[in-house]
């Protein structure tokens, strides 16, 4: 992970409840990170405009978010592996500690 937490802004522009998308956007290393999360645990994050990783298991939008978080500061850090893969349901479930289905 990075030395500094990205700095995570939410969009206020977007209306605010338990039951609506939620988007968040940093900039870190010039590069444009956004996370999107949904109430039920799916969300999406994207680095320049480039889908990075999808998330559709989680138990909650927090759960995503914080795996997606990590990603991202990974990749910033320089630990590029992740760039184009795509990230498995199997992954996410082990990050989260949760059991196979």
């Amino acid at each position: 992970m990075t030395d500094k937490p990205i700095d995570w802004t939410p969009d206020l522009s977007l209306p605010t409840s338990k039951s609506t998308v939620q988007h968040f956007i940093a900039n870190a290393g010039g590069d444009r990170l956004e996370i999107d999360t949904t109430p039920w645990g799916e969300a999406d994050l994207t680095v320049n405009g480039q889908s990075i990783a999808h998330i559709a298991t989680a138990p909650s939008a927090g759960d995503a978010f914080r795996v997606l978080e990590t990603i991202a500061e990974d990749l910033e850090a320089g630990k590029d592996s992740r760039l184009d893969q795509v990230i498995e349901d199997d992954e996410v479930r082990q990050r989260l500690g949760l059991p196979r289905s």
